[in-house]
C-alpha cells in the first residue's frame, strides 16, 4: 500500500523538485518558490494580526495620542513583515544572498518604473516621524479640505464635511503648501462678511451681532469675538465678524458660519435692518424732453 502511494506521488514529487533556475550557484525549485509565495502571503496577514494585537495590548494603554498610535502600529507592522519575510525565505530554503544578484536589476527598476512609489513611501515615513500632519488634524490643500483619517506609507486619507474620502499621495504633503488648521492648537479664527444699507443704525448692528456671538455655544468667548465696521462701500456699510472656534468641539467651520448667518438674518428681520444690495443711479442727458406715457 505504501509503495503504491509512493508511486502515485512520485510524479508530483518530481514536479515539486523540478529545478527552475540557478542563481549565484543556488538552484531554485518549483517547490521552493511555491512555499516562499505561500509564506509571504501569510506573512502579510500575520504581520497585521501581530501589529493589531500589540497596538491593543501595549500601544493604546500607554499612548494617548492617536497620531502616535498610528505611527507605532505602522512601524510594528513593517518590522513584523520584514521578520516574517526573512523567516519565510529561510523555511523555503531560499537564502538572502539570492537577492544580491537581483539588487542591480531592482535598483534600475526602482529608478525607472517606481519613482513615485518610492517617493511616496519615503514621504510617508517622514510624515510619521516628523508629524507635520496627524490623524484627526483638519487640513486644507488646493481644492481639498478635510480631517486626516489615516496616514499610510503610500497615501493619506482625508474625509471632508460631505463624508467623501480623498486618497492623497504622501509626497503631496511635502512638496505642496498645506494649511494645517490643527497643527499645534485646535483653536482657529474665522470670519463672516456682510453689508447693511446706508442709514442703518450701526451701533444696533454691533449690539445685535455681539449678542449673537456671545450667546453661541459654538463660538469661544476667549479670545472675545469682534464686530468690525470694515468700510463705507459703494452701496452698503461693510461689517466683518471675527470669532474663534475649537475645531475639536464643532462639526466644521462652514456649519458654524451658517448657524451664525441664520441668527443674523432672523434678528435683522425682527429689527427691520435692511441687508444691502447693489444700487445704481441712472442719469440721462437729453437734448430734448423725454415723452413719458403711463399705461393703465
Amino acid at each position: 500500500m505504501l509503495e503504491q502511494i509512493n508511486q502515485f506521488l512520485a510524479p508530483f514529487a518530481l514536479v515539486w523538485h523540478q529545478k527552475l533556475l540557478t542563481v549565484a550557484g543556488i538552484k531554485l525549485s518549483l517547490g521552493n518558490l511555491i512555499m516562499a509565495l505561500t509564506m509571504l502571503l501569510f506573512a502579510t496577514r500575520l504581520s497585521r494580526m501581530v501589529a493589531k494585537a500589540i497596538d491593543q495590548k501595549l500601544i493604546r494603554p500607554f499612548v494617548d495620542d492617536k497620531s502616535s498610535q498610528n505611527t507605532y502600529q505602522t512601524f510594528v507592522f513593517y518590522g513584523c513583515l520584514a521578520g516574517f519575510v526573512t523567516l519565510s525565505l529561510a523555511i523555503a530554503g531560499i537564502p538572502l544572498t539570492v537577492f544580491t544578484v537581483f539588487g542591480g536589476a531592482l535598483a534600475i527598476g526602482v529608478g525607472f518604473g517606481s519613482q513615485n512609489i518610492v517617493n511616496n513611501f519615503i514621504s510617508g515615513i517622514i510624515l510619521l516621524v516628523e508629524k507635520p500632519i496627524k490623524v484627526g488634524d483638519v487640513v486644507e490643500l488646493e481644492n481639498i479640505s478635510g480631517s486626516v483619517l489615516t496616514i499610510g506609507t503610500r497615501s493619506t486619507q482625508l474625509k471632508n464635511a460631505e463624508g467623501k474620502i480623498f486618497v492623497v499621495p504622501n509626497s503631496f504633503f511635502l512638496e505642496k503648501s498645506v494649511l494645517n488648521w490643527s497643527y499645534e492648537n485646535p483653536v482657529v479664527r474665522t470670519h463672516i462678511n456682510f453689508g447693511v444699507a446706508y442709514g442703518t443704525d450701526v451701533k444696533m448692528v454691533e449690539n445685535i451681532c455681539m449678542d449673537i456671538l456671545l450667546n453661541s455655544e459654538l463660538v469661544l468667548q476667549n479670545p472675545i469675538p469682534l464686530v468690525i465696521f470694515d468700510n463705507f462701500s459703494e452701496s452698503n456699510l461693510d461689517f466683518q465678524l471675527l470669532f474663534w472656534c475649537n475645531l475639536d468641539e464643532v462639526p466644521s467651520l462652514t456649519e458654524v458660519r451658517s448657524v451664525i448667518r441664520f441668527k443674523i438674518d432672523e434678528r435683522f428681520k425682527h429689527h427691520k435692518i435692511e441687508m444691502a444690495y447693489p444700487q445704481r443711479d441712472l442719469n440721462l442727458k437729453l437734448s430734448r424732453p423725454l415723452n413719458v406715457k403711463v399705461l393703465d
